[in-house]
This record gives C-alpha cells, sequence and structure tokens, in this order.
C-alpha cells in the first residue's frame, strides 16, 4: 500500500510538472505567428500565379493583335534596294549597296540575293509596319507600309552580331507580272 501510495504521488508530481504553461503559451504564440506566414504565404503565391496569368492573356492579346494578315497588294515578289546608312561591323561599310529578291508570302518573307543564297523571316503585320525576324534574331527589319505609295515600301534594317550592329535604309518597288 506504502509503495502504491508513492507511486501515485510521484506519478501526479510528473504529470504537473510536465504542464507548464509559460511553454504553452510560447508554443501557441509561434502556432499563430506560424499559422500567420503561412496566410501571407499563401495570399502572395495566389496574387503571383494571379500575375503569371495576366502576364499570358496579355501575351496572347499582343500575339493575336499583331498577327494580322498582310494585304494581297503586298503578296508577292519586290524588287529590294538596302543601302548601309551606319555601322561599326568590320563586314559592312557606309554605302554599301545590296540588290535582293523579296518574295513576301501570308507568313514571312524570302529574300533571295544574285548568288542565289536565301534568307527566310517571319512576318508579323501590324496595319501599318512589317516587323520582319529571323530564326537566329541577328537581323531585324521593319517596313513601313502606307497606302498612298502602293508599290513601294520603305524601311530600315539592323544586322547585329560580333558585337556590332549594321543599319541598312530599304526601298522595295514590287515586281509587275
Amino acid at each position: 500500500m506504502k509503495f502504491l501510495l508513492i507511486f501515485l504521488f510521484s506519478f501526479s508530481l510528473i504529470l504537473t510538472s510536465c504542464d507548464d504553461p509559460k511553454k504553452d503559451n510560447q508554443l501557441k504564440e509561434r502556432e499563430k505567428s506560424l499559422q500567420i506566414k503561412e496566410q501571407e504565404f499563401a495570399a502572395k503565391k495566389q496574387d503571383y500565379e494571379l500575375l503569371k496569368a495576366m502576364r499570358d492573356s496579355l501575351e496572347q492579346i499582343s500575339d493575336t493583335a499583331i498577327a494580322l494578315k498582310i494585304p494581297a497588294n503586298i503578296l508577292g515578289k519586290w524588287n529590294g534596294k538596302m543601302i548601309c546608312t551606319d555601322s561599326n561591323c568590320s563586314e559592312n561599310v557606309i554605302g554599301d549597296q545590296r540588290n535582293d529578291i523579296w518574295e513576301f508570302s501570308e507568313d514571312g518573307v524570302k529574300i533571295t540575293n544574285k548568288s542565289g543564297g536565301e534568307r527566310i523571316y517571319t512576318a508579323k503585320y501590324n496595319g501599318s509596319e512589317i516587323k520582319l525576324s529571323s530564326d537566329n534574331n541577328i537581323s531585324a527589319i521593319t517596313l513601313q507600309v502606307s497606302d498612298d505609295r502602293i508599290g513601294r515600301m520603305k524601311g530600315i534594317r539592323e544586322l547585329s552580331g560580333n558585337n556590332c550592329l549594321s543599319k541598312f535604309s530599304i526601298d522595295l518597288e514590287k515586281i509587275k507580272n
């Protein structure tokens, strides 16, 4: 009986000593702080996802806005004359001239030089300009399309590579069949 009494007394002492209200309060405060941080993180994650969705939708809108078809009066072959207007590249000098045949299709342009070399560009038309880009992104061409000069277009070409930049003025004249 004495043994049982001592056992119950020591057991109750152990149980009461395990209950530290100060540590319980600290633990509860940490849990509340962690829950607040988790809620803040979830809100930031939700904002991030909304911003990503908005960015994707804006990219989609701009792609569809630019994706107008090239007008029928532009499709076909053009004589192209490019003159270098500015260059810090060793392979291009101001005044250099190039004469090429430009063939416009609905989705791109094929430029053929005198020796038969070809370059293919993708085209985006926005109603007043045609922007051409190459697969390797070293050449960007912008052509101004105006209704009052049917059969002629002007533009610029920027050619970059090897840490240099060359600019060309472009004059295109429609080839009459």
